[in-house]
């Protein structure tokens, strides 16, 4: 299971010196300035309060009487979700648990527990569950071992502020009331939260970057600590306060503007309970001081079709970006468990839909986080499948993401494409241009880093080598890319395009300083996939001199075989076939991993498993190159399809046979151009073009078959869609 796994990285991590991976310290080095990112603020109103008595019942953390109601239809009916929290109860007042990883084990224990005592009327549910908030107080390891308190969050730089200080808040919300929660263990909470939220406010890791998971720890403690204790303790209505300007100024202003689509650029192992974190947050913030936060937060309903594009054809694996300690990468439905709860009300559809995913796709929250699936479980609450008239790619305009497949099917061709700034001081991948293919459950064309594996080496785009000249990790991407973007994206049904333009993601880090050297001057990646099984990727890069090494890159879990210009691999029932037609002239190698390298974040060759790195290595002729790659999914039995280069005047690109038709995808490089296919096509895509703008495009059927395209200004010329691009449905040149 999902947390499972994540559960078992940070185990790894917590052996480490903090910060807890070699990758987290190099990125807090280079971080962006959040005051460099930060847009303009979001107005937010002054706290309402809601009434909190000191005796049982609605709190102000997300327990409001429906909740409680909810509960106790749950309890009554013996439901699924309501049976699993049960039996963590069960287990946890008739056993001293162990804290597990940071506490997790504990702070499960009081929010389990706190839901049974509020659904059961059992009396034990409460004494045991305020026993686990004094353990949370005191212990480390062991109920009663003395070994946490004031210091306790201080490991790992902070992480563990998420259990001990979130928890520690949660339960003197929750357990108002309950046996043993009196007026001395309050103030001990009051006084053992300063500590905690005073040190991380000065010292605590990424205490002021709204992406980084270790904010959201801080950030939903003080947010808890503030919203269950105002009004009972002055320096909570303090913690309140800060709690809504960073929202306001900090949180909504950069998800806005940074996130739109609903992407997390540290990826999704560590993006799953950090968006619990954020949907409660913002729903804590309505139920307990009448501030809609979920309603000036559009990111958390993004996150529903990001989910639905994310999650692999065979709908047991989701697209992999940023840091996962397993691979394939496992869906979970901690996230969007979450999100149906702080939509509800706000975004009703988006709300049943992600009930839906969570009912009907995803596993199940069995054990971590039981208490989450009960809270968000509403059997006779509306369901919608998101699938049904969604189109079948995705962009996320924030993150520089893209999602595209075939169809619904599990079966289908997926890909997606990556190309967009340098968002996240933690986990973010340096894998600007990158891309990935698969064919149902057949991981084709992979991203093959492990959890250590961030460096461009490790993914499926251009590998720079200057030798050290201007670039800090050659041949790998840096971490000051700001203007990394994707400058088109459309689908019109048939064709996705996606425009990326990437030569930033190269830059040194003394551009930070004002400098002026660049040994990549400019990179533009097109991919251009035409359902529903080819994949071109098309590079034109300038490069500061000639002797600068560029190198294609993809990576494969299988050996694959090379031919000249084709390259292939088998991989389960499914194989895959690049044909590289551009440069004519390279070296074509195929190594296993891992490869030579150095041992930093940015540098290593990290795979996750078996991997194979395809290299296509350009002549060190000229400052100007091109790489175009034709790719095609297919069952493994297929032969190879045939494709060929195609060369004009100011229009080249490739002709190629995919899922039984003939497809040319043509690059224009002016507003009139010309080329010789070659041969008729079933299908033309020509991009390169101004959206928007008209072109006159003639077909002539020589020895093989002409087109050309000018600028026009005649109504019956071919506009050009919003990718810039157009296709012709008609076949040219076939009798």
């Amino acid at each position: 299971m999902l947390r499972r796994s994540w559960r078992m990285l940070a185990l790894l991590l917590a052996l480490l010196p903090t910060p807890s991976c070699k990758r987290c310290a190099a990125d807090r080095a280079t971080a962006p300035d959040p005051a460099e990112l930060k847009g303009p603020p979001v107005a937010l109103a002054a706290p309402k309060l809601s009434a909190a008595s000191g005796t049982k019942g609605p709190g102000r953390i997300v327990l409001d009487a429906a909740a409680l109601e909810r509960l106790r239809q749950a309890a009554k009916s013996k439901s699924a979700a309501w049976v699993r929290v049960e039996a963590r109860c069960d287990e946890a007042v008739r056993e001293k648990l162990r804290s597990g990883y940071q506490g997790f084990e504990w702070a499960d224990a009081v929010a389990n527990l706190s839901l049974c005592w509020h659904a059961s009327q059992d009396d034990r549910h409460g004494e045991a569950a305020v026993r686990y908030v004094r353990t949370l107080l005191d212990d480390r390891y062991e109920v009663g071992d003395g070994k946490g308190g004031e210091g306790v969050v201080r490991h790992d730089s902070g992480y563990g502020i998420r259990t001990f200080g979130t928890y520690t808040a949660l339960g003197s919300d929750w357990l108002r009331g309950a046996p043993g929660m009196d007026a001395a263990l309050r103030a001990r909470i009051v006084e053992r939260l300063s500590q905690w939220l005073d040190w991380y406010a000065r010292d605590g890791y990424l205490n002021d970057h709204p992406f980084a998971n270790y904010y959201w720890g801080y950030l939903s403690a003080l947010s808890f600590a503030g919203l269950a204790l105002a009004g009972e303790a002055s320096v909570a209505d303090k913690w309140l306060e800060k709690a809504r300007s960073e929202l306001a100024d900090k949180v909504l202003p950069r998800f806005r503007d940074q996130l739109s689509g609903g992407g997390y650029p540290e990826g999704w192992q560590y993006g799953e309970y950090t968006s619990v974190e954020i949907a409660l947050v913002a729903l804590a913030f309505r139920t307990g001081a009448g501030i809609d936060v979920p309603a000036a937060m559009p990111w958390l309903a993004d996150v529903v079709p990001h989910h639905v594009h994310a999650l692999l054809p065979d709908e047991r694996s989701v697209y992999d970006g940023g840091t996962w300690g397993e691979h394939p990468a496992a869906p979970s439905a901690l996230a969007l468990s979450a999100v149906s709860l702080a939509l509800q009300g706000t975004n009703d559809t988006r709300a049943a839909e992600a009930r839906w995913l969570v009912d009907h796709v995803l596993p199940p929250l069995t054990r971590e986080q039981a208490w989450l699936g009960l809270l968000a479980s509403r059997p006779d609450a509306p369901a919608r499948d998101p699938r049904q008239g969604l189109p079948t790619s995705h962009h996320l305009p924030g993150q520089g993401l893209s999602f595209a497949r075939s169809d619904w099917s599990k079966s289908a061709v997926w890909a997606s494409f990556q190309a967009g700034p340098f968002l996240s001081p933690d986990h973010q991948d340096k894998d600007q241009g990158h891309f990935e293919l698969w064919r149902g459950s057949d991981a084709l064309l992979v991203d093959g880093g492990d959890s250590e594996g961030a460096a461009t080496i490790n993914h499926n785009t251009l590998l720079i080598d200057d030798g050290g000249r201007a670039m800090n990790y050659p041949p790998n991407q840096g971490v000051w890319g700001r203007a990394v973007k994707t400058s088109r994206f459309f689908d019109d049904g048939r064709v996705v395009l996606a425009v990326g333009e990437i030569g930033d993601a190269y830059l040194p880090k003394c551009v930070t300083e004002g400098c002026k050297k660049r040994s990549v001057e400019r990179l533009t990646r097109s991919f251009v996939y035409v359902r529903p099984a080819l994949l071109v990727i098309d590079d034109r890069l300038e490069l500061e001199r000639p002797s600068i090494g560029a190198a294609w890159a993809a990576h494969v879990t299988r050996s694959p075989s090379i031919a000249g210009e084709l390259i292939s691999a088998t991989v389960g029932e499914s194989r895959v076939d690049i044909r590289m037609l551009e440069p004519e002239v390279a070296e074509r190698v195929a190594l296993k991993e891992p490869t030579a390298s150095k041992d930093g974040p940015h540098e290593k060759s990290s795979p996750w498993g078996p991997m194979w790195r395809i290299e296509v290595r350009s002549e060190k002729l000229e400052r100007e190159r091109g790489f175009l790659a034709f790719i095609t999914a297919d069952r493994k039995d297929a032969a190879p399809p045939p494709a060929r280069r195609v060369r004009g005047d100011k229009l080249r690109g490739a002709l190629g046979q995919s899922a039984g038709e003939r497809v040319a995808v043509l690059f224009a490089e002016a507003g009139s151009a010309s080329a010789d296919l070659g041969a008729p096509a079933d299908l033309v895509v020509i991009a390169g073009l101004e959206p928007g703008r008209r072109y006159r495009i003639a077909e002539e059927r020589k020895a093989g078959c002409a087109l050309s395209l000018r600028l026009s200004e005649d109504p019956s010329g071919r506009a050009a869609g919003a990718g810039g691009f157009v296709r012709l449905e008609t076949a040219p040149c076939k009798e």
